[in-house]
């Protein structure tokens, strides 16, 4: 599902924040307190426009403090301007000035590290380079319409625009509740990364381009594993035991640990991207995240 699609949900889901904050209490931080002004702003302009994943089309001004309901914690007040549309945002920021809270709590100065460093690579589906400068990882669900429409305009025009400089990820997110043959579908994908990398890769585009087939159950799966180019025993062994629920329980329980709630959801070198974007501003992250890692 898509949640950050357009300039009206954005300001749309910056709105929740000052409930959110509340909810969430962050606690307060005993280090010192430091003026947290236009200064302030102006010095973390970039990577505060990285955590509010705004599009290069939107500016982000400052325009004033609010008073704080939550203790240790300033809040301040930014218009969100495209052309003459303008709405105002509010952002919650630590008093010793290290920490932004916005949908989660980000460290101003690495604000995706933590996400990094919570995601596993290891033997993980990969498309791309080990060594690439950016990584994309994907919670996705086969059965999900917006995760369709994101393998057929992004998935291969991001390897066609920057080649060896990306890699990407795929994890398991099927939204079951929604639709029961989302795990028997996951379960598919992961028996064919079970007989390799590419065999998953396969069978990832066969189950995407068939996707309003697959509730008619497991026949599906084993036709189209058999079109990728599968060892049919093996997959029809390993569909039926259900050994692979346990990569899928694996990759969900990471993904909620992250605040997935949500497909597709990214992290584009641990940047947070709850939902799909349009492609250009899919593009402008993935040209922001490389030129952070070149920094």
């Amino acid at each position: 599902m898509s949640r950050i699609s357009s300039f009206v949900l954005l300001v749309a889901l910056a709105t929740g924040i000052g409930w959110a904050a509340r909810q969430s209490s962050p606690a307060a931080n005993d280090a010192a307190t430091v003026e947290v002004d236009s200064a302030w702003v102006a010095t973390h302009l970039l990577n505060l426009r990285r955590i509010l994943n705004l599009p290069g089309s939107i500016r982000l001004d400052f325009k004033e403090k609010g008073e704080s309901s939550v203790p240790g914690y300033h809040l301040l007040l930014f218009d969100l301007r495209r052309g003459e549309e303008r709405r105002t945002i509010q952002l919650y920021v630590s008093q010793d000035g290290r920490s932004v809270f916005y949908d989660r709590l980000y460290d101003v100065e690495k604000p995706f590290q933590r996400f990094r460093d919570g995601i596993r690579l290891e033997e993980e589906p990969t498309r791309g380079p080990d060594d690439a400068l950016v990584t994309i990882v994907e919670y996705s669900d086969y059965t999900c319409g917006y995760c369709r429409q994101f393998f057929n305009t992004l998935e291969e025009p991001l390897f066609e625009r920057y080649g060896g400089q990306v890699r990407l990820v795929y994890k398991h997110f099927p939204l079951t509740g929604s639709r029961a043959w989302a795990e028997d579908a996951a379960i598919a994908s992961a028996c064919a990364y079970r007989q390799g990398n590419d065999r998953f890769w396969a069978l990832h585009a066969k189950l995407f381009q068939a996707a309003t087939r697959l509730r008619e159950g497991k026949s599906v799966l084993l036709e189209l594993a058999r079109q990728a180019g599968l060892d049919l025993p093996a997959f029809r062994q390993c569909l039926e035991q259900q050994d692979a629920l346990i990569d899928i329980a694996q990759d969900v329980e990471e993904g909620e640990r992250l605040g997935v709630d949500g497909t597709p959801s990214f992290f584009v070198n641990g940047r947070p991207i709850p939902g799909l974007l349009p492609p250009e501003h899919f593009f402008h992250i993935v040209d922001e995240e490389l030129a952070a890692a070149r920094r």
